[in-house]
């Protein structure tokens, strides 16, 4: 079992990679996607054939396919680590639904079809001289994918994809259109709603001028990171900080746009040193932590790590296409218990390690406080640290996540419901939460009454909204 997922990771992010890079960057294996009638999500531990499987070509057919199914449930990339995904009757891919619609050039805004990849949303914007303010890490998710979910980046002024959306319209359970601005109850109750209140049918993005940003990732004590965390914020545009376990070091990640020309060859070396990360990660990382060798070499490993400075295209600084087969776990917590709610997390793994776990890094990232264009997004409101349980898609990671949820859950996080989220269910939501859980049912009973978009998943997280009669 240990040998055939550590072969398994490594197989699959080595394929990804080389069939990558053979297609020049146009195709990425790790994706979700129906083949010979068969789903599988992106890192493939979700595969079922569902009773119906609809590519609709236009908002007419989103809406007949809703009249009509009893239970339908959406996706764009899958790429989702949660049964999110899974449809009891109708599974609907809006990869034949993407495209731009209208682009309002005094305006810097253009309004694409909600399939459309955040990767075609940038090339689109880029004819236009134009720009996404700012990007999370991963641009493969359809647009409307990247609002159900409330994907963010990080930063210190700027931290979620819906910032840059000035309208949607969405399709209801009941197969009314409905558009929605980010003042509406409805547009916030789609942002991190995971289709619960309808399907993303088209979306507008706010552009701006397009830009550069310098790239520097340097490995530092984690002790100097912790003592000027808040200065390290104040100096960067962007900042993010990958911890480890078994080490005290830090790798430090900022992006800041600048003037500077941009590096030679600089996209082919961010393809490298990505499709190098994932490579050893899944590799060299997994063989040492399987091994049981993790506890003596990470200090070596991370203390001679080598850093990067790199100048590029916005989107390319910002975005990573290829991964090593992964899971993540991710939950935010206040901003002023980041290191605290970390080094519990990383003790806990490094407490579970001697019973055989897969390799595991710590993501955080940043995101400033005023959020307020969804209801239940764990971001929502204050000023949070993002923590991310990234470990390989290996054996030991379901046992680790299940430990790690009992603590996500006693210390009050808040799960990203985009991720791995396998214990939380809607009493834990409605304590999270609160008032503004209580109005997210409240709109997913007025426009899903019948409970079209809900599932096994949902149903946990939301409870089930009473049927009508």
């Amino acid at each position: 079992m240990v040998l055939w997922s550590y072969l398994r990771a490594g197989a699959f992010t080595t394929l990804n990679v080389i069939l990558n890079a053979a297609t020049l960057g146009k195709y990425v294996w790790l994706e979700g996607r129906v083949g010979r009638g068969v789903f599988a999500n992106w890192a493939r531990r979700f595969r079922y054939t569902p009773e119906e499987f609809a590519r609709p070509t236009n908002e007419e057919e989103i809406v007949d396919l809703v009249k009509r199914s009893g239970s339908v449930r959406v996706f764009g990339s899958a790429h989702s680590f949660n049964a999110g995904v899974v449809s009891g009757g109708t599974l609907v891919s809006l990869d034949n639904y993407s495209g731009l619609i209208h682009k309002d050039r005094a305006a810097k805004q253009i309004t694409v079809k909600g399939g459309t990849r955040v990767r075609d949303v940038v090339e689109l914007l880029l004819e236009e001289g134009w720009a996404f303010r700012a990007l999370p890490s991963h641009d493969a998710q359809s647009i409307a994918g990247i609002l159900s979910t409330d994907v963010h980046g990080t930063g210190r002024d700027w931290g979620f994809v819906s910032e840059s959306v000035t309208r949607f319209k969405l399709v209801d359970g009941m197969g009314e259109v409905h558009e929605c601005g980010p003042g509406d109850d409805l547009f916030r109750a789609a942002v991190g709603g995971i289709g619960a209140v309808g399907v993303i049918s088209e979306v507008t993005v706010q552009g701006v001028e397009r830009f550069t940003v310098e790239q520097r990732v340097e490995t530092k004590d984690l002790s100097f990171v912790e003592n000027n965390l808040d200065r390290l914020l104040a100096e960067n545009d962007h900042l993010s900080l990958y911890l480890f376990p078994f080490t005290e070091k830090c790798r430090v990640n900022a992006w800041n746009r600048t003037s500077e020309v941009r590096s030679p060859l600089g996209d082919l070396k961010e393809f490298l040193k990505t499709s190098a990360d994932a490579l050893l990660a899944a590799w060299v990382g997994n063989l040492l932590a399987h091994s049981g060798l993790l506890e003596k070499f990470s200090p070596l490993m991370y203390g001679i790590e080598l850093g990067s400075h790199l100048t590029m295209e916005s989107n390319k600084a910002f975005n990573r296409t290829i991964y090593h087969l992964h899971q993540e776990l991710e939950f935010t917590i206040p901003f002023e218990d980041t290191f605290e709610a970390v080094r519990r997390f990383i003790g806990l793994y490094e407490e579970m390690y001697p019973s055989g776990l897969p390799y595991t890094l710590f993501e955080m990232r940043f995101t400033p406080e005023g959020h307020d264009r969804t209801l239940i997004g764990a971001g929502r409101d204050r000023r949070c640290a993002w923590i991310d349980l990234v470990c390989t898609d290996s054996h030991g990671f379901e046992r680790y996540y299940a430990a790690a949820e009992e603590l996500v859950r006693e210390i009050g996080a808040r799960p990203h419901l985009g991720k791995y989220c396998e214990d939380f269910t809607d009493t834990d939501l409605a304590k999270l939460h609160g008032d503004t859980f209580t109005k997210f049912r409240s709109l997913v009973e007025t426009h899903d009454p019948t409970n079209k978009f809900a599932n096994e998943f949902t149903r946990r997280l939301f409870g089930s909204s009473p049927s009508p009669g």
